[in-house]
């Protein structure tokens, strides 16, 4: 029996796990490519699980068992139903604009009654197994550990096995088949509990160990279930949930948007979850204490010194997170083990805590947008994250010396951090300069001390929860201060797909010899576009599209075929640079995804390339390859060039690099027209994709990579290095390229599986 309760649990978390990535992956082509799409995504499930809980403590404090048979049975067979009825997504362009209300519209057709019904398994699968009579019913909690292992198997089974092997539409066939399954077992497990039996709330307690503070050996199970004690679930569900998102939004947001940087995170979450439920929590409370407060260090440090994250290595940043996750996930998880009631409040324990995982969701999918400028909410879980930690009863400590040590931690601290924060705002570098220090050196040492100090001081309140989240507060706001108070920045916001800054930053211009002042957008941490300010120079290209590099070259190279005039159209804005190389008979036509840039762009006062430029400029706000593909229904006038510069920060949109994708930008050009694609990138490789790609189509592979050293002479502010590449089906457009500076691509010097929109494997591409 216990095997058979086991096996149920398992298929349906794994079924559970699994559905994510594979449904997120869908609806990525959908809405853009975006790490926002996965954020979302994460919402929508961890509501519908809220969902789906209360669901299964209503089914079991108010549902005969005759009903459930029948009823649940009966739902299980309608939610397979609907997953087998609704299918693809469809979605206009224009939905990519704000996608949020289309995005979890295609989420509730798609995939929201099959996961409702699924999602409320664990609490169902457990609080039958109570009911059977069987020698562990008492404490049916090794089933929980059970359900995040086929959680854990289903999110790791996904990128490792099933994206590889299987297309899309065969997921889904696979997927629906284990549902059915799934209900079969569900059918038997109902069957097995006994007739008649109900719940007993004056049961005796399960075997759980449960203390709240430091030294409470008292039971979770033998405490009344007051809101205090509920509000604590909530919390202590809270804050893993919205680390977990702040951590996920991170490295997908500087690398990629696709299965495996969302697995990571996720599989780090449950693999806490599973520990934490299947060892004495009381004892991993205790020893995961002081390595928290290290994580917790090591995560401000982060925040601190953000503008060199820049130039980090991408695994060691992504190590550190999944750490950080990884101490604060035990932790919280942990002190929800040790809490957790007897079998008669499963359901409620369960409801509670996925109320807090579902706010975690809410707070960094929509709070957060709407309310911060910046992505403020992963200081705020690092400060929720210290309150995890046991607050100190002063006022039950008899010895007074002790009482005194006390609450010199508990005041003492962040006032010492307050006034150390003021003194190297104001008065450390007057000090610094007064003591003869350089300026580099003044710069490292004071730096130094912003970082040193406060983690001294958050490592000495460790023992005192409240202390410690006080004393963290102190640097993190002031970070956060200088941050929105800054000079440079001329403006910020907040979209769906990232935060966007506007800054002026000034560069000695070798070829004037004078000081100018560059004007930059900035994606997260990624230049976007850059352009002189001031009337002499203002409307050259700069940045990855100067006129000596591989993007200017290979405009004016096709421009020399169309000495008429030229159509062309660009997936990605920027700041509209491409724009200047116009002539009066030229057109270009902008698809561009994230209206916050087009606003920015289109507005003279802060970037002058769209308002001073020749010829038409049009912009489209939407997902380029669904406007392409609007485009080519409506039987609209070919271009001579396509160019493919979406990316986000160093993330890439998979849909824009597909076999179907590229055969699409094919239609959309005239027989001598070509496809220049932006690949600059940190930490992926794409040329031998795009060689593949380009082969598959019958075309000319050609490329160009410009690296600092070969553009150092002659050098205007602010000209950067870049990767471009093209494919083109004309001769005499390859030989023009070709004759001025890109080479012929003619074998990869590693091969790679061509992407198709059923597959697509970015491990593949990454820097050796």
């Amino acid at each position: 029996m216990v095997l058979y309760f086991i096996a149920t649990v398992f298929l349906s978390a794994t079924l559970l796990f699994s559905m994510q990535p594979m449904v997120a992956k869908t609806l990525l082509p959908v809405f853009g490519g975006s790490s926002s799409v996965w954020t979302t995504c994460m919402l929508f499930y961890q509501t519908v699980l809220l969902l789906g809980y209360l669901y299964a403590h209503f089914v079991m404090k108010r549902v005969p068992r005759r009903v459930q048979l029948i009823g649940h049975v009966s739902m299980l067979i309608v939610a397979l139903t609907a997953g087998y009825m609704f299918d693809t997504p469809v979605a206009p362009a224009e939905a990519s604009v704000f996608p949020v209300p289309w995005l979890i519209l295609q989420l509730a057709l798609v995939s929201g009654l099959p996961f409702f019904m699924i999602s409320s398994a664990g609490p169902l699968v457990q609080g039958w197994f109570a009911r059977t009579g069987h020698g562990r019913s008492h404490d049916p909690y090794f089933l929980y550990a059970a359900s995040n292992g086929g959680s854990l198997i289903g999110l790791l089974a996904y990128p490792f096995v099933i994206e590889p092997m299987l297309g899309l539409d065969t997921q889904r066939s696979v997927w629906l088949g284990g549902f059915g399954v799934f209900i079969v077992l569900s059918a038997g497990a109902i069957l097995m509990t006994r007739k008649g039996h109900t719940e007993d709330p004056h049961a005796p307690p399960g075997d759980v160990l449960a203390p709240v503070e430091s030294g409470d050996q008292s039971r979770g199970s033998d405490r009344p279930i007051d809101w205090g004690r509920r509000l604590r679930w909530v919390f202590y569900a809270f804050v893993p949930s919205s680390m977990l998102l702040g951590v996920t939004s991170h490295i997908s947001m500087d690398i990629a948007s696709f299965p495996l940087l969302w697995v990571l995170p996720l599989a780090v979450y449950l693999i806490t979850m599973i520990v934490a439920f299947a060892v004495d929590a009381h004892k991993l409370v205790e020893s995961i204490r002081r390595p928290l407060v290290m994580a917790v260090i090591g995560a401000t440090i982060l925040v601190l010194a953000s503008d060199a994250q820049a130039y980090a290595p991408i695994k060691a940043l992504v190590a550190v997170q999944l750490l950080v996750l990884g101490v604060v996930g035990l932790m919280g998880h942990g002190l929800l083990s040790r809490d957790r009631p007897g079998a008669s409040h499963l359901t409620e324990f369960y409801l509670m805590m996925s109320i807090g995982g579902a706010l975690g969701g809410l707070f960094n999918g929509v709070v957060a947008p709407l309310v911060f400028e910046t992505t403020l909410e992963y200081q705020i879980a690092l400060v929720c994250t210290a309150a995890l930690l046991p607050w100190r009863r002063i006022g039950e400590i008899a010895d007074a010396k002790f009482k005194r040590r006390a609450m010199l931690v508990r005041f003492g601290l962040p006032v010492l951090s307050v006034a150390y924060l003021l003194f190297m705002g104001f008065f450390a570098g007057d000090i610094l300069r007064f003591l003869g220090v350089g300026l580099v050196n003044e710069l490292t040492l004071g730096f130094g001390l912003m970082i040193f100090v406060p983690a001294l001081l958050i490592y000495l309140a460790w023992k005192d929860g409240l202390a410690c989240g006080l004393v963290l507060i102190v640097p993190l706001m002031g970070a956060a201060y200088d941050d929105l108070t800054d000079p440079k920045i001329q403006h910020r916001e907040r979209t769906f797909y990232g935060v966007l800054s506007v800054v002026n930053e000034p560069y000695f211009d070798p070829i004037i010899e004078q000081h100018v002042v560059i004007r930059k957008l900035l994606h997260g941490t990624t230049d976007h576009g850059v352009e002189y300010i001031g009337p002499d120079n203002q409307g050259v290209p700069l940045g990855y599209y100067h006129p000596q590099g591989p993007c200017g070259t290979a405009i004016n190279g096709i421009q020399s075929l169309h000495p008429d005039g030229m159509r062309m159209g660009a997936v990605g804005l920027g700041t509209g640079a491409i724009s200047a190389y116009n002539r009066p008979t030229d057109l270009i036509r902008y698809f561009e995804i994230d209206p916050g840039v087009a606003e920015i762009a289109e507005n003279p006062e802060y970037f002058g390339y769209l308002s001073g430029a020749q010829g038409r400029v049009e912009v489209v706000l939407g997902d380029g390859r669904l406007l392409l593909e609007e485009e080519l229904r409506a039987g609209e006038s070919v271009y001579d060039m396509l160019v493919i510069d979406a990316f986000s920060s160093d993330s890439i949109p998979v849909h824009l690099l597909t076999y179907e994708a590229i055969g699409l930008y094919f239609d959309r050009l005239a027989s001598d027209g070509v496809i220049l694609l932006h690949i600059s990138n940190r930490h992926l490789d794409l040329h031998p994709l795009l060689f593949e790609l380009g082969t598959a189509h019958q075309a000319a592979v050609l490329y160009q990579d410009q690296f600092d050293n070969e553009i150092e002479e002659g050098r205007r502010a602010y000209w950067l290095q870049s990767t471009w590449m093209v494919l083109t089906k004309d001769p005499q457009a390859a030989q023009v390229l070709f004759e001025n500076g890109m080479q012929k691509m003619m074998f990869p010097e590693t091969e790679v599986r061509m992407w198709t929109d059923q597959y697509s494997n970015i491990l593949s591409l990454f820097n050796k």
